[in-house]
């Protein structure tokens, strides 16, 4: 078995990090007769709206965490019927009058959004007014006790829980009535089990002082003059915009021990501030029944002379040897050696010393930085001894140069920690936070030297440069990571979901597409000077010109002669011997001219030999 160091050790990027818990969202539909009026402002029926956006949701989720849980309940019904899943509902599951649960809570599939789709597609709704009905006044203190119970009895550990309402009535419950105290006492209890409730109103008109800001508040715990209400078009707007890429879980990727010496070390976690998202992952089926295959390796001892089917043993891991090829000879290495190899160090960060920032040059960056903070959980006294450590890098403007072991048989990385202040952008939003980042150090023997930065610079005028300012000065936008999408994901995705619905029409957007319109009309001015100052662009390298062949010369290149060729050349070329002129249709031609015959499967040997004899040559 042959060991290949350089790529069994992969990078972080390409590990993968699973993390406990997953998200349950849980979709309140309102099906009073209101919900079924045109909405005013786009004349479209507002529950087939709301289905436009549990569909978008459920597509989200397949490519940002498809391992989460969605569920629809649908209250104002007038009809409780079961779900026509092959879920069936949990023994002790009791539903509110005027309630039905559409969609227990699953992951979402192909055949849940194909069943949404046929479900809103439809011109009766499947019969939705005698299968489910219609009615007013529910209690909505009664549907939000059957989602927390549809999240406490889901059969996962749920590390949020949200629900989304969708209605379009601005006061489910009079103030001051029964159900409406009854909805704060259960507002208060979600806070308690940490649930989030999004309201999605679904008309513009919508008084959120009746009941809903008050009610929201109280779950979020938060002040009614700081609460930003959800408005309809920015819902909309949010809700059916889809996204395609990986949600990731704010979890630490390892808890290590900071070691300043021997005696001394606090605790730490690191962060991954930034990862490529990878393709979805190819499973192997059966061409016959779709089953997935399942493929495990094992290692057999074979001995030359025996039969490799009957006369084999299975060999353990502690008994096998990579082997790695030096200067032609073999070296073999247990397991253990090559665990021993790669780990030198105990997972850890151990510092070397400080260094000017200057020192940290951008051409060392050699993969995407990680994020240290401290883990006052682990060792007591980590944040003041950390505060104290990244305030005194910040003011010198020094990096602590350390080496960090992420995990057990990982090799140790050289890393700069360089402190970093809080930034917040126009919005106030934090887009840089306090704390050293994790920049990967190259070793020795990973720097290279390239001969393209050994030719010297052209030259260039002052006039040069500023004119290329002022084009950069006109052509220049505000950049975040958040604007532009991987257009070759999105596209999978898209023909995916095209391919599955049956969609000969998929709607593509590439947003790394520039404006050329924009551009054309900022540059415009300056193109005459740009062609004053550069001159005109040289299309391509001119081609030289072959010199004629020097027939007298003993290195002439003789030209090869066609099947059209003068009987003449040909016999002239087989007396001077230059017989590597002379292609085989060629002389199979000439010969055919002459009336030879059984040439066909002649070589170009047998063929000058035929022409020889023929003209006694």
């Amino acid at each position: 078995m042959y060991w290949t160091p350089n790529h069994e050790d992969d990078e972080e990027d390409n590990q993968d990090f699973s993390f406990g818990g997953r998200e349950g969202l849980l979709a309140l539909v309102d099906c009073a007769q209101y919900m079924f009026e045109e909405n005013p402002g786009n004349g479209t029926c507002r529950f087939r709206e709301t289905l436009n956006f549990i569909e978008a949701i459920m597509k989200n989720k397949i490519v940002t965490s498809e391992k989460d849980l969605i569920g629809i309940v649908f209250f104002n019904t007038e009809h409780s019927p079961a779900p026509q899943d092959e879920i069936e509902l949990e023994a002790g599951m009791v539903v509110p009058k005027q309630t039905a649960i559409f969609l227990p809570m699953t992951t979402p599939s192909a055949d849940s959004i194909r069943k949404i789709m046929n479900f809103r597609d439809s011109d009766d709704l499947f019969d939705f007014d005698r299968k489910f009905g219609h009615s007013h006044g529910t209690n909505l203190a009664d549907i939000l006790w059957l989602c927390s119970r549809m999240f406490t009895r889901c059969g996962y550990k749920l590390e949020q829980s949200s629900i989304v309402l969708f209605t379009s009535n601005d006061e489910p419950h009079k103030a001051g009535s029964y159900e409406y105290q009854q909805c704060f006492i259960k507002a208060k209890d979600l806070q308690q089990l940490d649930v989030n409730v999004v309201l999605v109103p679904m008309q513009n008109e919508f008084d959120k002082l009746k009941f809903y800001q008050e009610f929201l508040c109280t779950v979020a715990s938060e002040d009614p003059d700081h609460f930003n209400f959800p408005h309809y078009e920015e819902s909309r707007e949010r809700l059916l915009n889809r996204i395609f890429r990986r949600d990731f879980k704010k979890r630490a990727l390892s808890h290590l021990k900071f070691k300043l010496a021997d005696s001394i070390a606090f605790g730490v976690n690191v962060y991954s501030l930034s990862r490529k998202t990878k393709f979805p992952n190819k499973i192997d089926l059966l061409r016959d029944t779709n089953e997935v295959i399942v493929c495990k390796r094992s290692y057999k001892t074979v001995s030359e002379n025996s039969d490799a089917e009957n006369d084999s043993n299975y060999l353990l891991p502690g008994n096998q040897r990579k082997t790695l090829s030096i200067g032609n000879e073999k070296v073999s290495f247990t397991v253990d050696e090559v665990t021993n190899m790669k780990q030198m160090l105990e997972p850890s960060i151990r510092l070397l010393g400080f260094k000017p920032l200057t020192k940290v040059s951008p051409m060392y960056h050699i993969r995407s930085p990680l994020f240290l903070y401290p883990d006052e959980a682990g060792i007591a006294g980590s944040t003041v001894i950390f505060r104290a450590l990244y305030e005194k890098c910040l003011a010198k403007q020094k990096a602590a140069f350390c080496m960090l072991t992420m995990r057990r048989k990982q090799p140790s990385k050289l890393v700069a920690l360089i402190p970093q202040e809080c930034c917040f952008d126009d919005d106030g939003e934090p887009f840089r936070h306090s704390g050293f980042r994790i920049e990967f150090i190259p070793y020795a023997a990973d720097i290279r030297a390239l001969e393209v930065f050994d030719r010297p610079a052209p030259e260039i005028s002052i006039e040069q440069v500023d004119i290329f300012k002022s084009v950069a000065k006109k052509i220049k936008f505000k950049y975040h990571p958040s604007q532009f999408d991987n257009p070759v994901l999105t596209t999978l995705y898209t023909n995916i979901e095209a391919l599955l619905f049956d969609n000969s029409d998929p709607v593509k957007y590439d947003s790394t597409k520039p404006d050329n319109e924009r551009i054309d009309s900022k540059v415009s001015p300056f193109v005459s000077t740009i062609q004053e100052l550069f001159g005109e662009d040289q299309v391509g390298a001119s081609k030289k010109r072959a010199k004629a062949p020097d027939a007298e010369g003993p290195n002439a290149k003789i030209p090869k002669l066609g099947s059209d060729a003068d009987p003449t050349l040909i016999l002239d070329a087989i007396r001077q011997g230059k017989t590597n002129s002379l292609l085989v249709t060629t002389l199979r031609a000439h010969l055919q001219r002459e009336g030879v015959a059984g040439i066909s499967k002649l070589n170009k040997a047998e063929l000058i030999d035929k022409i020889k004899e023929h003209h006694n040559l």
